[in-house]
């Protein structure tokens, strides 16, 4: 009876372990001694190359919000934006490439501080997540945040 208990626990802290182990982590930074405003346009600064499909992942979630988005390099925003949205991803190889982290920067425009930080990140026992899903969840709870 005994060795059945044993091997029931086992199991038991087995697949905890496992799952715990397949968790991501997210979580919003604020500033909270921002004025609250309504933004209606961003500027997303892009990566290019190699990034080209996660730069197009963030100015679709921003449209999706209903932004007025414009894009470009560095220092290069239109004097009307409001916003400027920068991100950082770090991809990895596992028999595939894989998300490993996200970081998604808003500052205003006009006063260069920073509104809000959204990350996610993979767990050690990553999953191959969606690049258009992260990225669709960390500007959604960034946006939920400022405006």
């Amino acid at each position: 009876m005994k060795l059945r208990t044993l091997i029931h626990v086992s199991a038991f802290a087995s697949a905890s372990l496992a799952l715990a182990g397949c968790s991501t982590t997210s979580g919003v930074i604020v500033n909270n001694s921002a004025q609250k405003v309504h933004y209606s346009s961003v500027y997303v600064v892009v990566h290019g190359g190699s990034s080209a499909d996660m730069d197009a992942n963030v100015q679709k979630e921003f449209l999706r919000h209903g932004f007025a988005v414009s894009a470009g390099a560095e220092g290069s925003a239109p004097a009307a934006t409001q916003l400027i949205a920068r991100y950082a991803d770090d991809w990895r190889w596992d028999l595939a490439m894989y998300l490993r982290s996200l970081d998604v920067m808003i500052y205003d425009r006009q006063t260069n501080t920073l509104l809000a930080q959204g990350s996610w990140k993979n767990s050690v026992f990553h999953g191959f997540h969606g690049s258009e899903k992260v990225v669709g969840g960390v500007v959604d709870n960034t946006l939920s945040k400022i405006n």
